[in-house]
C-alpha cells in the first residue's frame, strides 16, 4: 500500500521543509521504534553503515551454528522479532512486511495431555521429540465497523507536519511559521508544493536514513548527485562522549585484551560465550530501547527526533491513543526468549507467554471449522505455551544465552567481526597494522553495566569499538571521515 505525502520544498535549496500527512504515515514512522535493530541491518542489506552493526550482524551469518545454543538461536538473531508484532502487523505500511509466523508439532502431539506448545521460531523440538514445523499465519486484524479511523498508536483523522529531521506534530500555523524561520526563508515564492507516493522501498529508504542523516526527507525525495549516500557525525567517536555515566549493577565479565601499545589500539579480544551474549544481543535490542538506554545526550541521527515526538503528543490526548502505546513506544520491550540470562543491561522481555484459545483462531480467523490441512489447535484449547527456542529441553521459561557453554573462546575484533579464536588470523592482524610482537600487551577488563552501554554506543557509531572503549586516545576526526568514505567506497 502506498501513502500519500504532501512536501513544502524550499526551491533554493532544494531540500524539503516539511511533509504533511495523516496518521497512516505517522504510524509507520513511529513503528520505527519498535524495529530491532537486527532486522534494520537484514531489511538495509547489511548496509546500513551504522557504526559496526553490519559487521557484527554478518559475523552471526558466518558463524557456524554448532557454537550456538540451537539452531533456531541464529535465525533469531538474523531475523529479529518485534515484543510489538501483534500490533504493528496493522500497520498500513510496515517497512519490515514480514508476516507474523508461529509454528507447532502437528494434530498427534497436540492431543496429548502435555500442554500444546507454540514457537517463534521454525524446527524448534517439541516436548515430543519432533521439530515444531507446521506454519501458521497471523491475520491482519479486520477493520473496526464502528468507523472511528484509529491507527495503530495515534488517532485518525488527524493531520501532521512532519519535518525533515522527523519532528512530528499537529499541523500549525505557528509551527509552520517557526519552520519557515528556522530554514531563513522569508518569501512564499521560494516555496514548492509536491505530493509523492510513499511505498516499501521509500519507507526503507527513510529508515536507514534516520540514523546515519539529519534530513532523511530530502536525501529521499531530493536526492542530490554525488552525494555520500551513508556518512554519519563523527564527533561521536570521541572517548570522552563514549563514556557512560558509571553504573553498578554488581554483575560484570572478563575480557582478555591484546594492544598495541604503540598505536594504543586493541587489536582483538579473546572472549567466551558471556561476551558474544552481550554483543549479539544488541542485534534484539529496538531502536526505541536503545534512545532509552543511552539517554537524551546520545543523538543517533533523527531516531531521537522521533522519539521526542511521542513524548510530546503523549502530552496531547488528541494524538497518542492510549498511555499503552506511550509505553510501548518510549519503553519496546525484546521479543519473547530475546532475553539473555547473564544481560548487563536493562532491558526487559515482553509480549505474551501464551495464546488463549477461543472461538475464532487469530490464524485464519475461521469460527470453530476445521482447517489448515485439517489442524486447528486453537480452536477448543484454552491455554497454548510458547516454547524458548534457545533450549533444546521444549522449556518455556525465559532465560538462556546465544552461544554454548565454555569450551570455546572467540576472537573479537576492534570492528566487531566475531570468529572462533585462532592463531593464525591473529598473526594475521598483527600483519595488517604492521605491529610486531615485542608491541603487544595482553591486558585484562572487567564489562559491567558502564562498560557495557559503552560498547552499545560505540557500536552504533565507530568501526573502532574495542579501542574507543578501553583505550583512551585522541580521535583525529578528518582521518575518520577519510577512513570511513574509503571504506564505503
Amino acid at each position: 500500500m502506498a501513502i500519500e505525502l504532501k512536501l513544502l520544498i524550499d526551491k533554493e535549496k532544494n531540500r524539503v521543509v516539511f511533509a504533511e500527512s495523516n496518521t497512516l504515515f505517522v504510524d509507520a514512522l513511529f513503528s520505527f521504534l519498535t524495529l530491532p535493530i537486527g532486522s534494520m541491518i537484514r531489511l538495509s542489506s547489511k548496509k546500513s553503515n551504522v557504526g559496526s552493526m553490519d559487521a557484527l550482524y554478518e559475523s552471526v551469518e558466518n558463524l557456524d551454528s554448532r557454537y550456538l545454543q540451537t539452531e533456531a538461536v541464529k535465525d533469531m538473531l538474523l531475523r529479529p522479532r518485534s515484543g510489538l508484532e501483534a500490533r504493528t502487523k496493522d500497520l498500513a505500511l510496515n517497512v519490515d512486511g514480514e508476516l507474523t509466523r508461529y509454528y507447532i508439532c502437528g494434530l498427534p502431539c497436540i492431543g496429548e495431555s502435555l500442554d500444546p506448545l507454540i514457537s517463534t521460531a521454525k524446527n524448534v523440538r517439541c516436548h515430543c521429540g519432533r521439530a515444531m514445523d507446521v506454519e501458521l499465519v497471523v491475520k491482519k486484524s479486520e477493520p473496526v465497523a464502528d468507523g472511528n479511523d484509529e491507527g495503530v498508536f495515534v488517532k485518525g483523522l488527524m493531520m501532521f507536519m512532519i519535518g525533515d529531521d522527523l519532528r512530528v506534530g499537529p499541523i500549525s500555523m505557528k509551527s509552520f511559521l517557526s519552520l519557515l524561520d528556522k530554514h531563513g526563508i522569508r518569501d512564499r515564492a521560494a516555496l514548492e508544493e509536491k505530493t509523492v507516493d510513499v511505498g516499501a522501498d521509500e519507507a526503507l529508504h527513510i529508515l536507514r536514513r534516520l540514523l546515519v542523516s539529519n534530513t532523511p526527507l530530502t536525501d529521499v525525495f531530493l536526492p542530490k548527485p554525488g552525494a555520500v549516500e551513508d556518512a554519519f557525525d563523527a564527533l561521536k567517536l570521541s572517548p570522552k562522549n563514549i563514556a557512560i555515566d558509571k553504573k553498578d549493577t554488581g554483575k560484570k565479565m572478563s575480557l582478555e585484551l591484546l594492544i598495541s601499545k604503540s598505536k594504543n589500539k586493541v587489536l582483538y579480544a579473546e572472549a567466551t560465550e558471556d561476551f558474544l551474549d552481550l554483543l549479539f544481543s544488541f542485534l534484539t535490542f529496538p531502536l526505541g530501547s536503545i534512545v532509552k538506554l543511552l539517554g537524551p545526550g546520545y543523538s543517533i541521527g533523527c531516531l531521537n527526533n522521533l522519539y521526542q515526538s511521542v513524548e510530546d503528543l503523549s502530552r496531547d490526548d488528541n494524538c497518542i491513543i492510549a498511555e499503552e502505546c506511550r509505553a510501548m513506544l518510549l519503553d519496546p520491550k525484546l521479543a519473547l526468549h530475546s532475553g539473555c540470562e547473564n544481560q548487563l543491561l536493562p532491558i526487559m522481555e515482553g509480549g505474551p507467554k501464551t495464546i488463549h484459545g477461543n472461538t475464532r483462531c487469530i490464524f485464519c480467523d475461521l469460527d470453530g471449522k476445521i482447517h489448515y490441512k485439517d489442524i486447528c489447535p486453537f480452536i477448543g484449547k484454552s491455554v497454548l505455551h510458547f516454547i524458548n527456542p534457545k533450549s533444546s529441553d521444549a522449556t518455556t521459561d525465559c532465560g538462556g544465552g546465544f552461544v554454548k557453554g565454555r569450551k570455546t573462546t572467540f576472537m573479537v575484533t576492534d570492528g566487531l567481526d566475531v570468529k572462533p579464536l585462532s592463531l593464525i588470523s591473529g598473526i594475521s592482524i598483527l600483519d595488517r597494522f604492521d605491529v610486531p610482537i615485542s608491541d603487544v600487551e595482553e591486558r585484562v577488563v572487567s564489562v559491567g553495566e558502564e562498560e557495557a552501554l559503552s560498547l552499545l554506543k560505540a557500536s552504533l557509531f565507530s568501526r573502532t569499538v574495542l579501542s574507543d572503549v578501553f583505550c583512551q586516545k585522541k580521535v583525529n576526526q578528518s582521518e575518520i571521515k577519510s577512513k570511513i568514505k574509503l571504506e564505503r567506497h
